[in-house]
């Protein structure tokens, strides 16, 4: 998985000198600086896995699951996934800063929902899940980080998945709003079936997940029990 890297709002090529090799491997094609985020990565999830993606920062596990999410294209192998995905990134797909939140929930109701349901039947579940009042109505610009995690975990999980992909967005919020995140999440997996889920606290991953994925400069370090991966990882950062 290769991704050019592109100074913000234009259109040049940072130098090869301003770059960090905190995460992926760097690669210069045709006077291009390219992020090599994921190299080599192979295996397979079935159906009942929960599997936590474990790595510092940098390692690749938010680029693995939007490559699995289909919002990145790989570069190179093949990516096979079966079945209906949620998302709970940085932002919905089809959701911009601009929209507000009504907006927001009428465009995923259109991409997912149910089209016997109305859509303002969602906005009231929405509406009463994420406490956002009249705030829906504005734009997510005007969100804080915390409201804008509060919507897309909301509208992620407002329908039955086949795979549920989360990346850090369910420890958003307080702690009565984690725990109200919590309980739905758990009910929308025993539907849903299998879970990909990247975070930095263990005690998230081990609420959730039962398998462990450890990445490191976007390589796959080892896959196994969620304790192994576990110790693995912290083994890993002593070295």
């Amino acid at each position: 998985m290769s991704i050019p890297v592109f100074a913000p709002n234009q259109m040049r090529l940072f130098t090869r000198r301003s770059l960090s090799s905190v995460g992926g491997n760097l690669d210069q094609v045709r006077r291009k600086i390219h992020v090599q985020a994921l190299k080599g990565i192979s295996f397979e999830i079935k159906r009942g896995e929960h599997l936590a993606l474990i790595g510092h920062n940098g390692a690749g596990k938010s680029t693995l699951l939007r490559v699995i999410a289909g919002i990145y294209p790989a570069t190179q192998g093949v990516v096979s996934v079966t079945g209906s995905i949620g998302c709970v990134l940085d932002m919905g797909a089809g959701i911009t800063p601009e929209m507000t939140g009504y907006e927001c929930i009428k465009f995923q109701h259109m991409l997912f929902g149910n089209p016997d349901e109305e859509w303002q039947d969602l906005a009231e579940d929405v509406a009463e899940f994420t406490d956002l009042g009249d705030y829906l109505r504005l734009p997510i610009r005007t969100y804080s980080e915390g409201m804008r995690a509060r919507l897309i975990a909301a509208l992620a999980t407002s329908w039955r998945r086949d795979i549920l992909l989360i990346d850090e967005g369910i420890g958003a919020g307080d702690q009565e709003f984690q725990e109200k995140l919590s309980r739905r999440v758990r009910r929308l997996l025993e539907s849903a079936g299998l879970l990909v889920l990247a975070s930095h606290s263990i005690d998230l991953l081990r609420t959730y997940c039962t398998r462990g994925l450890v990445l490191a400069h976007g390589e796959v370090q080892m896959i196994g029990e969620l304790e192994d991966a576990i110790q693995a990882y912290a083994n890993m950062r002593l070295g």
